[in-house]
């Protein structure tokens, strides 16, 4: 294994995890005598580094190849339910780790989140009995099982050997239930497996000083948590410092440990900590046998002035199996769209279905007048290609656009349709933002531009308030302020006299 890191890498057998040194972080929710402890096992990721001592690679660095570069972090889980997690490496009943990495960027004025990269998964072996979250650990009794408030550790160059990471694709994570890792395809490069990250992504971040943000994320997947209903809590994410040039680029955790971690928190919500004015919907979506999942929507409208808006969205499937195969957005008919963009997150290392590497092909995004939508779609159903580029469990995809409409709650919202066989579709709440439906100038939504538009314009003028459709037919100024005030008469009148904008 090739590495490079600014701490020496090691690897650490099971004595060493025994052995190792605890550090409490104080009692929080979930904590043995809390009173707040989850029903059932419930299984988080309650540190990104943090262990001292011989636990010195807190993240490992390797050599980039192909235009990509990879790292790997230390990470420990903790049991915040009252009942014992079952970790059982010699069968399949043990918990699985994902690491993802997330960037924070502004863009022409606009704030967006995006996943760059994500790793295979490491599977879970013994388990530790620390107080990482804890004061309090009631140990288990044996190395199969992870007692009540206590963590299991696992060092960064564990969870970056090559040779015991598994494909995501073997896991269904609203059940935790998956067939055990599996050591082909084979592999050939410093990077396969790995948390990756396209070099054309990065740039130099120290986190604090620079606009543009990274995070690293890490989700634990096991059965019994999950089948406890506790399976939507599972993903953490904490700041990352980026640093060097060319082909050669360094991962940093940033800050204090246990100040930076964010418990409970998947990585798209690191938008709206940083971001006061992004939109989230939590969704709860079927799955099979009666199970639910969690997807989270998160989106935000910007006023680019010349009465443009951006509009940016993004999905983060945190643990649902059957995934995402379509995103619609309700679009007005007057409105004049432009820009309309799709990111995900690349698949790697034959991750898929029979050692194939899942498809990557964008989702086209479509307008539709009649319908008043734009829709984002895979291209390829379940059963034309398995391995079809769905939103699956782990990932973040983002969908974006600009028109000339503001935001505002309209009748309808927006929708996500599931992949895999028994698909649904969820509806998310109004709070994301939509393009309201006015045509401009038709203040009485009557769609005439007469001499009653003209009435009201003066009433709200004079008077305020109005109706969010009046607010968006009238508010005719270069960058919209969802008022009626003098600086919109100009607008108001050339609408008048064209008979609409």
């Amino acid at each position: 294994m090739n590495t490079y890191s600014r701490t020496p890498a090691i690897t650490l057998g099971l004595l060493a995890i025994l052995l190792g040194p605890a550090r409490p972080v104080g009692a929080f929710s979930g904590c043995p005598g809390s009173g707040q402890q989850s029903s059932g096992p419930d299984l988080i990721t309650g540190a990104i580094g943090g262990f001292e001592g011989f636990w010195s690679n807190d993240i490992l660095n390797y050599h980039s190849s192909g235009g990509i570069a990879a790292f790997s972090v230390f990470a420990a889980a903790c049991n915040m339910g009252d009942q014992q997690v079952v970790w059982d490496g010699e069968s399949n009943n043990h918990p699985v780790i994902a690491q993802n990495c997330f960037r924070l960027k502004t863009v022409n004025g606009s704030t967006r989140i995006e996943q760059l990269g994500q790793s295979w998964l490491k599977h879970g072996f013994a388990a530790g009995q620390f107080t990482t979250c804890c004061v309090t650990c009631e140990p288990a009794e044996d190395w199969y099982h992870l007692g009540l408030g206590c963590a299991d550790p696992y060092s960064a160059s564990q969870n970056g050997t090559q040779s015991d990471l598994g494909p995501k694709w073997r896991v269904n994570p609203t059940t935790g239930i998956h067939i055990d890792s599996v050591t082909s395809p084979p592999w050939s490069d410093s990077v396969a497996r790995r948390l990756q990250v396209n070099i054309t992504d990065l740039e130099v971040s120290d986190f604090v000083s620079s606009p543009t943000k990274y995070f690293v994320e890490v989700q634990y997947v096991t059965a019994d948590d999950a089948l406890a209903g506790n399976g939507g809590d599972n993903a953490s994410y904490r700041p990352l410092a980026v640093s060097g040039g060319g082909t050669s680029w360094w991962f940093d955790l940033f800050g204090d440990d246990d100040a930076q971690i964010r418990r409970r928190s998947p990585g798209i919500l690191a938008w709206s900590e940083y971001d006061t004015d992004v939109h989230i919907a939590d969704m709860t979506t079927p799955e099979d046998a009666g199970l639910f999942a969690r997807v989270i929507l998160a989106g935000k409208a910007t006023a680019l002035g010349n009465g443009q808006w951006h509009y940016e969205y993004a999905v983060q499937n945190i643990n649902s199996d059957r995934s995402i195969y379509s995103l619609a957005v309700p679009v007005s008919r007057y409105a004049t769209v432009t820009n309309i963009d799709f990111h995900d997150v690349d698949y790697h290392s034959g991750d898929g279905i029979d050692n194939v590497t899942t498809d990557g092909t964008d989702w086209p995004g479509v307008r539709s007048v009649s319908a008043e939508q734009i829709a984002w779609a895979v291209t390829q159903t379940y059963a034309e290609n398995a391995n079809g580029n769905a939103l699956r469990w782990g990932t973040m995809y983002n969908f974006r656009f600009d028109c000339n409409l503001p935001p505002a709650a309209i009748d309808g919202s927006v929708s996500l349709t599931q992949f895999k066989p028994g698909a649904q579709t969820m509806v998310g709440a109004n709070v994301v933002p939509q393009a309201v439906t006015c045509l401009p100038g038709d203040m009485n939504a009557d769609e005439l531009i007469d001499g009653h538009d003209i009435a009201r314009f003066t009433d709200l003028l004079v008077g305020g308030g109005g109706t969010t459709t009046e607010r968006c037919a009238g508010d005719r100024e270069a960058s919209p302020d969802s008022f009626i005030d003098m600086d919109d008469m100009e607008g108001f009148v050339a609408c008048v006299l064209a008979a609409g904008c």
